[in-house]
């Protein structure tokens, strides 16, 4: 069950990466049936004559909704749901700031189980819980996360997410000579409701050759 779950989020993550892409691919006009899909970088394709390597990275805006989403995870994974039973969690997670990690993934994990038990428990974090019939044994766990906070982009951890990533490119370059440009792609997830286009063109100095933010609702802005 454990594999099958890590097996799940490596699915999630590539898809997330997957919707970056695509976002910012339509902007361009570039043709998904030109992409490969690759780990280092996780995509290669073809733009005005160049190929170009492309690396997707997740932008949040505090180490706190980072915990909060492990916590999350956690609390659900230590959840023994109902044998033959499909587990669906929705958390609203405005007032996490209060909770340290270890007091968090406790009330969590409390609700979790509160809910369960009877849906007029008194929680906290999580929204709603409930769990159907599964038609396969292959279904896992879903869970969706959502933030109630409405803030624009941080410069400087946008900042601190490129400087994280240029530490592969030296990699990069030397496994894929045949590259011409890397590109950064900053996916913005939907529950962060960042939207960048309001903000100013931060000044960065990037060893990539172009990055851009992408975001489901607002597209695809160009920051270098």
């Amino acid at each position: 069950m454990q594999v099958k779950r890590e097996l799940k989020h490596k699915e999630i993550q590539k898809n997330k990466e997957r919707v970056a892409l695509n976002i910012l691919t339509d902007k361009l006009l570039i043709s998904r049936q030109n992409i490969t899909e690759s780990e280092s970088p996780d995509f290669i394709f073809k733009y005005e004559g160049k190929i170009i390597g492309a690396e997707v990275v997740e932008y949040h805006r505090s180490k706190k909704i980072t915990e909060a989403r492990k916590a999350f995870q956690k609390a659900l994974d230590n959840y023994k749901g109902k044998e033959g039973k499909f587990t669906s969690l929705t958390i609203f997670a405005e007032n996490i700031f209060s909770f340290n990690k270890k007091k968090m993934e406790q009330q969590l994990f409390n609700e979790i189980n509160g809910l369960m038990a009877d849906n007029s428990y008194d929680s906290e974090i999580i929204q709603s819980a409930d769990e159907w019939e599964v038609d396969s044994e292959s279904e896992l766990p879903v869970s969706t996360f959502s933030i109630g906070v409405c803030q624009h982009v941080d410069k400087d951890i946008l900042q601190e997410i490129i400087r994280s990533k240029e530490k592969k490119l030296s990699s990069y370059k030397s496994l894929h000579k045949e590259i011409d440009d890397f590109w950064l792609i900053v996916f913005i997830d939907w529950y962060e409701y960042d939207y960048f286009k309001k903000m100013e063109k931060p000044q960065i100095r990037t060893l990539y050759n172009r990055i851009y933010l992408t975001h489901i609702f607002d597209g695809v802005l160009r920051i270098k």
